[in-house]
């Protein structure tokens, strides 16, 4: 972790996407929305029917918060087993004394900071380029959602690590996980429209929940007491997402041996 703290410090300008895109992606979205509404009171109605809430912008920011949480686990603890493949400093860290387990969950808590530092931007950009104010208390509550999903996103963080130091590729598969998720989580879109078996997948993946409940505390204004069941369930996820990577990290771990895949390019 101290390590991967350290690179993102030295290597500043990589905060300077953590302003531009958190708030340009999401905008195109809102815009769109507007322009195709009218802002006609029906195509509202019609809105707050499937949504529960009339703000079109503060809807899309807060699923476009995911998908930038998202994509800072992929890109960064996501990648990192397979960067130090690259390097040729894995098979030197697996000979350390140091837990697999280090190895594997490491890398995420070092981009916490990253992810909480584009979650303000958001809300600043909500509040003075489309007026919607978030509360003190909705974002306190909403704080509390953000640490029942971390497990979550270490987990999926962690199981994509493995997959990419198995299968050797990065982008490829960052771009269908991140095409994924957007499909079937709601980021752009209440899981309402979806099919029936498309909501049936949805309801088995950790970020939906985080999107729904989420949106629920600052849209809302929804108290966690209504979101216990949601919560609970998001938690649970989160520790199988967690469980499962280490199982699939000790079968990688073990085919390594087999193989000598830690040194190879």
């Amino acid at each position: 972790m101290r390590k991967e703290a350290w690179q993102l410090r030295r290597y500043p300008t990589w905060f300077f996407g953590s302003i531009f895109w958190p708030i340009l992606l999401p905008a195109v979205y809102v815009l769109q929305g507007q322009a195709f509404s009218g802002n006609d009171p029906r195509a509202i109605a019609a809105f707050r029917s499937v949504t529960g809430t009339t703000e079109i912008a503060g809807f899309v920011f807060v699923g476009w918060a995911l998908y930038m949480w998202l994509s800072i686990v992929l890109w960064g603890p996501g990648t990192a087993l397979r960067n130090e493949q690259v390097r040729g400093t894995l098979e030197a860290l697996f000979v350390t004394p140091s837990s697999r387990l280090v190895l594997l969950f490491g890398p995420p808590a070092a981009y916490l900071a990253m992810a909480g530092f584009q979650f303000v931007v958001m809300a600043v950009a909500l509040r003075l380029f489309f007026g919607v104010e978030l509360g003190l208390d909705a974002l306190v509550r909403a704080l509390a959602v953000i640490l029942i999903t971390v497990p979550s996103m270490y987990g999926i963080g962690a199981l994509f690590a493995t997959v990419a130091l198995r299968s050797g590729e990065i982008g490829s598969l960052v771009q269908f996980v991140r095409g994924f998720f957007s499909l079937f989580c709601g980021i752009t879109y209440p899981i309402v429209v979806l099919p029936d078996w498309a909501r049936a997948i949805a309801q088995v993946l950790p970020p939906t929940y985080f999107v729904a409940d989420a949106r629920a505390v600052l849209l809302a204004g929804a108290a966690l007491g209504d979101l216990l069941s949601d919560l609970g369930i998001l938690l649970v996820l989160g520790l199988v997402a967690c469980a499962l990577a280490a199982f699939a990290f000790s079968l990688a771990e073990r085919s390594a041996r087999r193989t000598g895949m830690l040194a190879r390019y």
